[in-house]
């Protein structure tokens, strides 16, 4: 296996209009069922920690458990950062072993998103790193389930000086998606996608995947969208796996077998994924 800068798989999706799906994860299990089913599948993927989880399992030790769980196979991947809050989140991942950091500024007003990006990706561009971008922010709250202040769809002259200046690799953009489960469903704003995409020139990125109907998914790809995240559909259905699992066996003290029938269903979600990508064959 072979962990390649991102941009190398973004770019080949973007121009043969698929998406490479990103796949947060925590943990050896994690890893293994990613991996696993792009085997499987010969999907090209992107592993990907939020720098949560980077605080909690360390970026050398996400990198290695990668590498040693890859060791055998024929794909290349990505490792990303996720969500980066700060330059010192993506020194820290860089330094493990990631191919791509994200700096994710979004919060602030645009001149110190562009400054902070910039600088990311001078870091970046020395270590032949990607570095990913967001302008807008993804839905009303964090991956965690934070409340995000000042929530607002990408402008899309934004957008496009965002790009310009800080030459950031890709971009993700707030077109109707939002993180965790969606209280209504979703409804991506097709003609502002466009728009992005008329005025920026490198590949799209999609937070927030779980919950978003397929045509939804499939439609957006040909229109620039060449990365798409999904994290909370794995997490619960790992949670859920394990909970009916033990509450089916109370007297397991197997920790693998309570961690493999949450892997089981994890990898369920996968193959769904990478479907709505249309990733499959691409490796």
């Amino acid at each position: 296996m072979r962990i390649v800068p991102m941009k190398n798989l973004l770019e080949d999706a973007y121009q043969r209009h698929y998406a490479v799906p990103a796949f947060n994860v925590c943990n050896m299990e994690n890893i293994q069922c990613v991996l696993s089913v792009a085997n499987e599948l010969r999907s090209p993927v992107i592993i990907q920690a939020h720098y949560l989880e980077v605080e909690y399992a360390g970026a050398k030790n996400l990198a290695d458990i990668a590498k040693n769980v890859g060791a055998d196979l024929d794909l290349d991947i990505a490792l990303h950062l996720d969500h980066g809050a700060t330059y010192e989140h993506a020194i820290r991942c860089i330094q493990g072993g990631f191919s791509s950091v994200m700096y994710d500024g979004s919060a602030a007003p645009l001149e110190d998103n562009i400054a902070g990006l910039r600088r990311v990706v001078l870091a970046g561009r020395a270590a032949g790193v990607t570095v990913e971008g967001e302008i807008g922010t993804i839905g009303q709250t964090t991956e965690f389930g934070g409340k995000i202040e000042n929530a607002h769809l990408t402008d899309p002259a934004s957008a496009e000086r965002l790009v310009r200046e800080s030459e950031a690799d890709c971009l993700a953009v707030a077109i109707g998606n939002a993180h965790g489960f969606y209280t209504a469903d979703p409804k991506l704003d097709f003609d502002l996608l466009q728009e992005i995409a008329r005025r920026v020139s490198v590949p799209l990125v999609l937070h927030g995947g779980t919950g978003i109907p397929k045509e939804q998914i499939r439609q957006a790809i040909p229109m620039g969208i060449a990365k798409i995240n999904f994290s909370t559909a794995l997490r619960s259905a790992f949670i859920k796996s394990m909970k009916s699992f033990m509450d089916a066996n109370p007297d397991e003290l197997g920790l693998m077998d309570i961690l493999a029938a949450g892997s089981k269903q994890m990898k369920a979600v996968i193959r769904d994924s990478i479907d709505m990508c249309m990733s499959a064959g691409k490796q």
